[in-house]
């Protein structure tokens, strides 16, 4: 489940910066401190694989991200899915 999938839980596969290349995906890009993406920075910060481990999943900021797009709330359903597993 790691390899591909992002902090937030976008396939990075059917994401179009790692498709063109320009992302090696948020896991192995070097952020700026000033370009960090939120969900990169926080789940770094608390420690955790995904924002599925977070134990306020999905806060106010994570769920207005999952209602931006169709790639975004099918995030949002991975990692409810992988909530439930855990």
């Amino acid at each position: 489940m790691k390899n591909g999938i992002a902090y937030c839980g976008v396939d990075c596969s059917k994401c179009s910066d790692f498709i063109q290349r320009k992302c090696p995906s948020c896991k192995l890009t070097e952020w700026k401190d000033n370009d960090i993406c939120m969900p990169v920075k926080c789940c770094r910060e608390k420690g955790i694989d995904f924002c599925a481990f977070c134990s306020v999943f999905p806060c106010k900021d994570m769920a207005e991200f999952y209602d931006e797009s169709n790639s975004h709330r099918e995030a949002r359903g991975r990692m409810e899915s992988l909530r439930m597993k855990d």
